[in-house]
């Protein structure tokens, strides 16, 4: 007698595809190539705790009559009463340390803010116009060439932090140079649109390769 024929197997249910996170994209296809990019997919950092955690720590500055400077305290009530897990308080921990070059506890929270942009969800140009928006605290829609350089080494010198290679200094300067060249062509206002600028520094030749992983320095060397 023949057996009986099997069943089919079940029909497996489609995996829905992973969201993608920037660590750096600053992640859109190589969190597994930088060290950042892989702890943005392990938090829960968006751009709205973010915004508002910027918020509370410009207010607290001001309140104190710092305008940049905040105390390991103060950064403590920051954070406070805002939707953070126990995780990610851990990691933002760590990254006031890593900032506190001094020992003081004390650190320049726009600094902080714009190294844990890599965190949130977006492009390489979203969180790079995110990082402008949040430097200036939305009080304007442009920065100055020196913004931009802040702004660039805060992002590498955070990446660096995490193992990851990056730029080094003299390319950062270059990135600034060629912006300013470019964006802000003679009789100079020696300032530079945001809504151009994110484009452009996210198709630089030296931010691709920092984004892909492809720096030419790391931490503890000389940048």
């Amino acid at each position: 007698q023949k057996a009986a024929p099997r069943p089919p197997p079940p029909r497996r249910r489609p995996r829905a595809a992973p969201q993608k996170k920037m660590g750096n994209d600053v992640a859109k296809n190589c969190a597994n190539r930088m060290a950042i990019g892989a702890m943005s997919n392990v938090t829960d950092l968006e751009r709205p705790v973010i915004q508002r955690m910027s918020e509370k720590l410009s207010d607290i500055a001001k309140r104190e009559g710092s305008k940049d400077l905040v105390t390991k305290e103060e950064f403590g009530e920051a954070l406070s009463g805002l939707e953070i897990t126990q995780s990610d308080r851990d990691i933002l921990d760590r990254i006031f340390v890593m900032l506190d070059r001094t020992g003081e506890d004390r650190i320049n929270h726009k600094e902080f803010i714009v190294g844990i942009v890599p965190f949130a969800l977006g492009k390489t140009e979203e969180l790079i116009q995110m990082a402008f928006e949040l430097y200036t605290n939305n009080a304007s829609d442009r920065v100055t060439p020196m913004d931009l350089r802040f702004i660039l080494m805060t992002l590498n010198t955070v990446a660096s932090y995490f193992g990851d290679p990056v730029m080094t200094v003299a390319q950062v300067d270059k990135v600034v140079d060629d912006a300013a060249d470019k964006l802000d062509p003679p009789p100079k206002s020696g300032e530079l649109l945001m809504a151009e600028l994110s484009p452009y520094v996210a198709d630089h030749e030296f931010v691709h390769e920092f984004v892909e992983g492809k720096g030419t320095s790391r931490y503890g060397n000389k940048l």
